[in-house]
């Protein structure tokens, strides 16, 4: 359907209609119960905006105020809210104004035109009905007679962000439920990683990490959503029982199915990464006798961002991988040296990928020459000084620009980080083995290799997911996406 096109039926005004959001709150209480065995048949594809990750309270009232300029709405939750007829117009998800193919604005039945046709938002009837609430409006230019609902999921949620509360709760009790994944939604103002739902850990022995079992992580939505909370939990999860097989394709349909999709590398064909030792290997990750110092993966960065997962998968063999959690190193050292964490937390690292001459020992060919420069802080904060991420990579480390009259304090302060790292009270090493599966938060756990412990039939592969992706499936999963206010 293309857009401004006014080639489609136009439901009858005077019949009854189930909006879209609605059907699919009855479709997802119906299968509940089919949730708990096998993995149900999937609704994720219907999820967006309309749709609320609730089924209830109900819509029990609606009145209008201010001759139609206001709707006021109560629910069955004991809450009730002021909302603006214009806001309801603009918002309106109707299949007369949204293309439920297409998922785009028929742009000739919005609430404005560009020869100056407005609609006033006036209201000039509002009918409970089954789920929500059936809304005429008064005069309006675009959709003349034709009706618009709103279910009762889909006003409750947004009332709780651009309605004035009247009576009871705010939000609906599934908003704390988003908490976790607020961080990485990529909106303006997203708040920092929520320390506070993160289990941050020193170096306890390679027995302290989480594991869960490939076979229970794909028979069921609410495992492979728990999968994706406990990653950015603890920051690794290590999956046990992976399918053996040669090549990436066990790999690739995990991270596509489960966390979000494989990033796809445009300096090669294939989206993911294949590390097997090479004899006289120019580079380090090539040559596996040697130590890689811990670092977080550069990959090619979505809006200039990391990518938030890295996603290792064991082929062949057993290597030995040193852990280090990033957000607690950051933490001991803005406690224990402030001065040096503000320097790392204020000055660019700068960092240089070409993304040909670093694979020049890969089994994989490459399709254009890519060069990735990077100056961002080690340490990276939001506003109030809140950690966001920690982006280092000593590999790939370039002249630093620090100005002079700072330089020396800085370095001291890089020494001082070099040495947190990997030190024994924060590096951890991980023996993995084939079958196993690395996953890992990359804006937080940075990763290396001991060296001369690795087999030498080690062959591993893998690849990174970015904030969008993981993000975008998490919502799939937690069945809508519960907007956040602006603040």
């Amino acid at each position: 359907k293309a857009q401004g096109s006014t080639i489609r039926p136009s439901p009858p005004s005077s019949a009854p209609r189930h909006h879209p959001h609605a059907m699919l709150s009855k479709m997802r209480a119906a299968m509940r119960p089919v949730m708990a065995g096998a993995r149900a048949k999937s609704t994720m594809a219907a999820v967006n905006a309309a749709v609320a990750p609730f089924d209830s309270p109900r819509c029990i009232s609606a009145s209008l105020v201010n001759a139609g300029k206001q709707l006021q709405v109560a629910f069955s939750d004991g809450s009730a809210f002021e909302l603006h007829g214009l806001w309801l117009r603009d918002a309106c998800r109707d299949d007369h104004v949204v293309s439920s193919q297409a998922g785009e604005r028929f742009l000739d039945r919005i609430s404005f035109s560009p020869e100056g046709r407005h609609s006033n938002g006036e209201v000039a009837d509002a009918k409970v009905m089954d789920d929500g609430i059936e809304v005429t409006w008064k005069d309006d230019p675009q959709l003349g007679a034709i009706h618009s609902c709103f279910s009762s999921g889909f006003l409750r949620m947004y009332s709780s962000v651009v309605g004035r509360v009247l009576e009871g709760q705010r939000h609906h009790q599934r908003n704390q439920d988003f908490q976790w994944l607020r961080a990485y939604s990529g909106f303006a103002g997203a708040p920092s990683p929520d320390l506070s739902l993160k289990k941050l850990w020193k170096n306890e022995g390679s027995e302290q990490f989480q594991h869960r079992d490939y076979h229970a992580i794909v028979s069921s939505d609410a495992s492979n959503l728990e999968l994706m909370q406990a990653v950015m939990e603890h920051g690794v999860v290590i999956v046990d029982n992976m399918p053996l097989s040669g090549d990436s394709s066990v790999l690739l349909d995990f991270v596509n199915n489960y966390l979000g999709g494989m990033q796809k590398d445009p300096a090669r064909e294939e989206p993911n990464w294949v590390i097997k030792k090479k004899a006289g290997a120019v580079s380090v990750s090539y040559a596996q006798e040697r130590r890689l110092n811990n670092h977080t993966d550069q990959s090619v960065p979505a809006h200039g961002i990391p990518a938030l997962l890295l996603v290792v998968n064991y082929i062949e063999g057993t290597g030995y991988n040193t852990l280090v959690d990033g957000y607690a190193v950051a933490q001991a050292l803005r406690s224990r040296d402030p001065a040096a964490f503000d320097l790392l937390a204020t000055y660019g690292n700068c960092q240089e990928r070409d993304f040909v001459r670093s694979r020049v020992d890969s089994t994989q060919e490459g399709t254009q020459p890519m060069l990735l420069a990077t100056n961002h802080p080690i340490i990276q904060t939001d506003g109030q000084g809140n950690l966001v991420r920690v982006q280092f990579n000593e590999v790939f480390r370039t002249p630093s620009t620090v100005p002079f009259e700072k330089f020396e304090d800085w370095h001291r302060a890089y020494l001082l980080w070099n040495e947190m790292i990997h030190g024994p009270e924060f590096e951890v090493e991980a023996p993995i083995s084939q079958g196993q599966m690395l996953i890992l938060d990359n804006w937080r756990v940075l990763h290396g290799r001991s060296g001369g412990k690795s087999s030498p039939n080690r062959v591993i592969m893998g690849g990174t997911v970015v904030r969008e992706g993981f993000h975008s499936k998490a919502v799939q999963l937690m069945g809508g996406f519960y907007p956040p206010e602006q603040k």
